[in-house]
């Protein structure tokens, strides 16, 4: 008969994507990672699998998470070009309010971990699957529209539009002015006008 998990899943996740998003994964312990979660190293094996197969679980907590950004954009946009503004300025006030300067935990899996675990490479490739195919489809949708230019196709954009995200979420960690960030996504978005 399988165990039951009388823990609440969701708190350890958060707690352990907490965990992990500060330290990253090689600089979280095990010992870290029970502490910080409550439960003893077989309760986290038995109900996760594995030091790895946690942080998997942790970052696709964060993914959830993370993802009101982008649904909260394509809501309050009139247009696609207005939903790739407002992705980014979302994304901004993120940013600023990282008074830590954890950066997107995403993005620091992909620098630390995306060449070590095939698992892992394959969702992070999944991940930024998704967010290439909504930025095609809004400049795909844009350019229909005329608001966003056909002086290239919808994919090289969109590639060029993850491109810049990642840039900016990166540049976000040690830069957090306004005035600055504010300039990078006006560039950024210029580039469609």
């Amino acid at each position: 008969m399988p165990r039951v998990e009388t823990f609440d899943r969701e708190e350890v996740l958060n707690q352990s994507m907490q965990l992990f998003w500060e330290k990253g994964y090689h600089g979280t312990s095990m010992q870290e990672l029970v502490d910080a979660t409550g439960l003893n190293r077989s309760s986290i094996y038995n109900s996760f699998g594995s030091k790895l197969e946690l942080y998997q679980a942790s970052l696709t907590h964060y993914q959830k998470a993370s993802g009101g950004c982008f649904q909260n954009a394509l809501m309050k946009a009139d247009n696609p070009l207005q939903a790739l503004r407002l992705i980014f300025e979302n994304f901004l006030e993120v940013i600023l309010e990282d008074e830590e300067g954890k950066g997107c935990f995403v993005m620091n899996c992909k620098a630390e971990m995306a060449n070590k675990d095939d698992k892992l490479q394959k969702w992070l490739l999944d991940h930024q699957a998704g967010a290439l195919a909504l930025f095609e489809d809004l400049i795909k949708d844009g350019q229909e529209q005329g608001v966003i230019n056909s002086r290239e196709d919808s994919m090289s954009y969109a590639y060029y539009m993850l491109n810049a995200f990642q840039g900016f979420r990166m540049t976000g960690i040690l830069i957090r002015d306004r005035k600055i960030l504010q300039h990078i996504i006006d560039n950024s978005i210029n580039v469609l006008m």
